[in-house]
């Protein structure tokens, strides 16, 4: 079954955390809660916008066939999934399809923040390039 943004709430955190996303009620483990629709961003155009506020919202974009895009940005909800080293989703790259799917890897409670591992993995704990909140 697939969620659509009604059973997400993007909300404000905190001026450290800012935004994040919340399940509208329960959601059981296996359900896909998010397909993320991405634009490639050409190599050179990664540059011209690492300056900007954009750039904390691009997804590395590793497609063996498309060497010269291997950064996008996502057109949904998923630009506010927080990171965790204890998430509750992980997520998968179509890459033929452009987008990226967020699923349940345990249940979620109402209320929940949707979070995932910025690393890639779920039990990857490689330091992030910020202070991870606990």
């Amino acid at each position: 079954m697939i969620f659509l943004d009604t059973q997400l709430e993007t909300k404000y955190i905190s001026a450290k955390k800012g935004k994040g996303v919340f399940a509208k009620r329960f959601i059981k483990k296996g359900n896909i809660v998010e397909k993320g629709h991405v634009i490639l961003l050409a190599n050179n155009d990664y540059e011209k916008i690492q300056d900007t506020i954009l750039y904390q919202y691009i997804f590395e974009w590793d497609d063996p066939d498309k060497p010269d895009y291997q950064n996008a940005i996502a057109l949904s909800n998923c630009q506010f999934f927080n990171h965790s080293y204890k998430p509750n989703l992980e997520y998968i790259y179509d890459y033929e399809n452009q987008i990226i799917e967020y699923k349940t890897i345990r249940n979620v409670s109402k209320g929940e923040e949707l979070t995932v591992n910025y690393n890639g993995r779920i039990n990857d704990k490689t330091p992030m390039w910020f202070n991870v909140e606990k």
